[in-house]
């Protein structure tokens, strides 16, 4: 008799899990034309702790894999200008850091708890300082939102429900490190992590928002936007930013919706001299390997 209560509230809890599952994706779909309001999806139980836990481990293996560069000029400034994007965000307690990995690639990705990397590639490609702002807060946007650690929880949840119920208390780093490695690994998870039209429509107002009140002209993303669509199709090298970044066009007149609503004050910054010492420097390294194989 309790052998047969305890199997039906064990189905009572998979369907409880899958229904708030299937929720959750409309909850977290931005309904209007505003700066989203991030929330945690209903199953996600990490902490923020965990969570900056979790990107440090990833972060590990992300710089096994990738070579960071570090440039006298190049990472003070990036370290500078994320941590002003970082400090105007939704989610501004958090650990941030912010690197160049040195590729040819024009590419940008986020882990969770505030991990930040930006391909040099990208550097190069970039005319103004607000464009790379805009990219940097676009990734910012993917961490306030929690949308890799909604992932992961969701993966944790069903894994947990089948195994032994829900987590309970604060995860050890060992026990992180055998998830990240359960799941595939950093850049599985969420370096080559592909994100859906929500996510990507949800970071970019986040984004948006947060560049605007960081100080400068928010205009910046849309332009990198419009640059990826034109030469998109051409350049090798942007076309994996376009594989886990997808739908530019629609993603610009989404911005460009929300900027006719909502104007950006003037005065916003577009440049600085310290982003173009910055260009000057990019010229006088050696030139950067392809992106390692995937």
């Amino acid at each position: 008799m309790c052998f047969a209560r305890e199997v039906r509230m064990s189905a009572r809890n998979l369907l409880l899990a899958f229904l708030l599952l299937t929720l959750a994706g409309f909850t977290n779909r931005p309904a209007r034309a505003e700066e989203p309001v991030p929330s945690k999806a209903l199953y996600n139980t990490f902490s923020d702790e965990e969570e900056m836990s979790m990107g440090r481990e990833a972060a590990q293996d992300v710089e096994k894999k990738y070579t960071i560069l570090n440039d006298a000029a190049l990472e003070p400034y990036l370290q500078d200008v994320g941590r002003r994007v970082a400090e105007a965000s939704r989610r501004p307690k958090l650990d941030y850091h912010f690197k160049v990995v040195d590729t040819s690639a024009v590419n940008a990705f986020s882990l969770p708890g505030g991990y930040v990397y930006v391909d040099r590639g990208l550097l190069d490609f970039v005319g103004t300082e607000s464009e790379l702002v805009g990219v940097l807060a676009h990734e910012v946007g993917h961490v306030v939102a929690y949308h890799s650690m909604n992932d992961v929880a969701r993966r944790w949840l069903v894994d947990r429900l089948v195994y032994e119920g829900q987590k309970a208390g604060l995860m050890s780093d060992q026990q992180i490190h055998d998830m990240l490695q359960q799941y595939g690994g950093a850049a599985l998870l969420f370096v080559n992590r592909k994100f859906n039209r929500e996510e990507e429509n949800e970071a970019d107002l986040l984004g948006l928002y947060n560049t605007e009140r960081a100080g400068w002209d928010p205009e910046g993303l849309v332009t990198f936007l419009n640059q990826l669509t034109e030469f998109g199709a051409d350049r090798d090298i942007v076309k994996l930013l376009l594989r886990r970044h997808p739908l530019p066009e629609e993603r610009v007149e989404t911005l460009k919706n929300e900027l006719k609503q909502h104007p950006s004050p003037a005065g916003l910054k577009r440049n600085s001299s310290a982003f173009r010492r910055v260009k000057e420097q990019l010229k006088l390294l050696p030139p950067s390997p392809p992106p390692p194989a995937e």
